[in-house]
């Protein structure tokens, strides 16, 4: 199980649930409005984030005895609690390869779903200072896509 995009500045972020025996795959989605005002103050998107997990568990049909291999990440870090209070095996792991490229891959069809532009240009804007750039060109009508709950927001919008 792993994540993208909790740490970038525009959109949400995806969850995704990948099992090597049957190579099976489930993927949800943390809706950008979960990252801004109060929604974010509460937190909501961890809320977001362990629906998401049961769902993928149960439509996977992840039994308790199997290991769960759980990214290390905050935004799972409810998922692991939860999970192993249920009796699952979970096993925090830094996650790596086929899994954490299928994150990013689906981080970008994210952006494009939400408007960002197509995929090949959500892939082009990738990263915290291009993201940045990319919002500032057009804020009034961008910054719908942006993380505002972070409290660095008000800060980088008066930059340029």
């Amino acid at each position: 199980m792993d994540d993208s995009g909790w740490g970038d500045l525009v959109g949400g972020a995806v969850i995704v649930m990948r099992r090597l025996g049957t190579r099976d795959k489930y993927v949800g989605e943390v809706p950008v409005e979960a990252f801004q005002g109060s929604a974010f103050k509460e937190k909501t998107y961890l809320t977001h984030v362990l629906r998401i997990v049961r769902e993928g568990a149960e439509a996977l049909r992840i039994p308790k005895d199997e290991p769960v291999h759980v990214c290390t990440g905050y935004i799972l870090s409810e998922v692991r609690k939860a999970l192993a209070n249920e009796g699952y095996r979970v096993v925090p792991s830094r996650i790596v390869g086929a899994t954490q490229e299928f994150a990013e891959e689906e981080y970008v069809k994210h952006l494009a779903r939400l408007g960002v532009g197509t995929p090949e240009e959500a892939r082009g804007i990738r990263g915290f200072d291009k993201m940045l750039d990319w919002v500032l060109r057009d804020v009034d009508k961008r910054e719908r896509f942006v993380k505002t709950g972070w409290k660095a927001w008000p800060r980088l919008r008066g930059e340029r």
